[in-house]
């Protein structure tokens, strides 16, 4: 982020010059005339001079352009004076003066009046030009600033922190809220001032005050929407048009960051609305699907169990008993969900076997993987590592079952093993549909479910995953996906860290040691 900008300082006024500049110009006028003077006189001696006041209209002129019309009038007497002495009669102020002589003093004098006020006005025009162009660009820089907040909470501060420095003191902002104020940001120390009052007093009086310094109403569309106060006076030398616009940019900045939270608060809104409708969705799917098969195969047997074989009441017991471990593993990951949201997974964490975690998840999910291979590395020759096993345990479960699920019957899946970077990384590769680049970055993401899995013909509800990164997390540990593409399979990575355990030396020193250095 930039730091802070400077305010433009207000120019002098070009139409009332420093008493001193005004006479020096005037003394360099004069001067300059005398030395066109002797110039013209010393000329006329070799060339015949028909006219040698009109030779002194451009000093007359360039003293109004540079000066002004003190400056200017200066250099029209002191050019009456010096034609006076050297080319006019001597008796150019008696009543019979040369009436050519009469119309140089009015031709120097109206060109001094005319000339001087054309160029104040030039300059006048210069100097707001300028002055607009150092406001517009500092407006630029503003606005830049604050258009580099990424977050709208913030701009508050980054106003508060401009607002402080550009006016030379403390500054607060408060923001309408609800017919009330709220206080947004605070920079700097206000002493004995007590800057809400302050802001109260103000927006209370905002019908008929615009803005009472140190006190400023910020507005937007005319309408006021909140107040500055600020700990002083603002120094005099500071532009009050740049000072009004940076109000009113502020004004503008705040209504767009009120804007900004509104519509991210409606977005937040419409996702945990999307969020609720999901779970309602998911919920209501996947717990009826085994409820009904639970009561078909019950109401069969109740009507139909003393005529039913043998083989056929078996089959509707173990639908029965698959269906309910089914609804099981749903209420579970419910649970899950919901400690995960609590915040109470407390995870204890100790030194063990990765082979005792492997074999325990295989049994879990044997009846899952039951049309598929299981390719698995010798996890015995794997070190031992620091983790929850129970966590870790059910992470690698809900894994495996995912890899069933998303595997065609009869298809390979590799349980692999190996250490890098002192952990030890269990790696799930399957034959299912695989991952793009999007998916494996959304797929631990609640309710997420790969996109040939939404058409149905894959059951489940998108948190077997996302429990699973959960619960590797709480137990130090890390998990990721990839994918070689789409239809090449995926694999599923967790990291653990190596376990420590204190090694005596040759020398009979105690030190810790991970078990892969044991």
């Amino acid at each position: 982020m930039t730091s802070p900008i400077a305010l433009p300082i207000a120019g002098e006024d070009p139409a009332r010059p420093r008493a001193g500049r005004v006479l020096l110009h005037s003394v360099v006028a004069a001067v300059v005339v005398g030395l066109a003077g002797i110039a013209v006189f010393t000329l006329s001696r070799t060339i015949n001079v028909t006219s040698a006041s009109i030779l002194f209209v451009p000093v007359i002129l360039g003293a109004a352009i540079f000066g002004g019309m003190i400056p200017s009038l200066t250099a029209a007497l002191a050019s009456l004076a010096v034609c006076s002495v050297l080319f006019y009669n001597p008796a150019f102020f008696l009543p019979d003066a040369d009436p050519q002589e009469v119309a140089d003093i009015f031709v120097f004098g109206g060109v001094a009046i005319v000339s001087s006020q054309l160029a104040g006005y030039a300059r006048r025009a210069t100097a707001a030009s300028r002055r607009r162009e150092a406001i517009m660009e500092y407006l630029l820089a503003f606005n830049r600033r604050i258009s580099a907040v990424v977050d709208p909470a913030k701009i508050p501060a980054v106003l508060a922190e401009e607002l402080s420095h550009s006016l030379g003191s403390a500054a607060a902002i408060y923001l309408d809220d609800a017919g009330g104020l709220r206080e947004l940001a605070v920079v700097g120390d206000f002493g004995t001032v007590q800057p809400l009052a302050a802001a109260e007093l103000a927006w209370r009086q905002r019908e008929r005050e615009t803005a009472v310094p140190p006190v400023y109403l910020l507005r937007s569309g005319g309408a006021p929407v909140g107040v500055i106060v600020v700990g002083a006076e603002p120094d005099s030398r500071l532009d009050p048009l740049a000072i009004a616009a940076m109000i009113e940019q502020s004004g503008l900045a705040l209504a767009r960051m009120r804007l900004a939270l509104r519509v991210e608060e409606a977005r937040v809104q419409a996702k945990a609305e999307n969020l609720r409708e999901a779970v309602l969705g998911s919920i209501s799917h996947d717990l009826h699907t085994p409820l009904a098969s639970i009561l078909g195969s019950v109401t069969t047997l109740e009507k139909f169990g003393p005529i039913c074989d043998e083989n056929t009441r078996a089959e509707l017991q173990s639908t029965i008993r698959e269906e309910a471990e089914r609804l099981e593993r749903y209420i579970r990951r419910m649970l899950d969900l919901t400690r995960i949201r609590a915040g109470r997974l407390a995870p204890q964490m100790e030194p063990i076997d990765v082979a005792d975690i492997t074999n325990a998840a295989l049994r879990q999910t044997q009846k899952a993987l039951m049309r598929h291979s299981i390719e698995s590395d010798d996890m015995l020759a794997l070190p031992m590592v620091e983790t929850d096993p129970v966590l870790v345990e059910q992470a690698l479960v809900n894994i495996l079952e995912n890899a069933a699920k998303y595997s065609p019957p009869g298809s390979v899946i590799f349980l692999r093993g190996q250490v890098e970077d002192e952990r030890v990384v269990l790696s799930v590769q399957d034959s299912g549909i695989g991952l793009d680049r999007t998916e494996a970055q959304k797929i631990f993401a609640p309710f997420y479910r790969a996109a040939d899995a939404t058409s149905g013909q894959v059951a489940g509800n998108g948190l077997g995953l996302m429990v699973s990164k959960a619960f590797v997390e709480a137990a130090g540990g890390e998990i990721w996906a990839d994918s070689r593409g789409v239809g090449q399979g995926a694999a599923f990575h967790i990291g653990m860290p190596l376990a420590k355990t204190l090694q005596v030396t040759d020398e009979g020193e105690a030190a810790w040691a991970t078990s892969a250095e044991s």
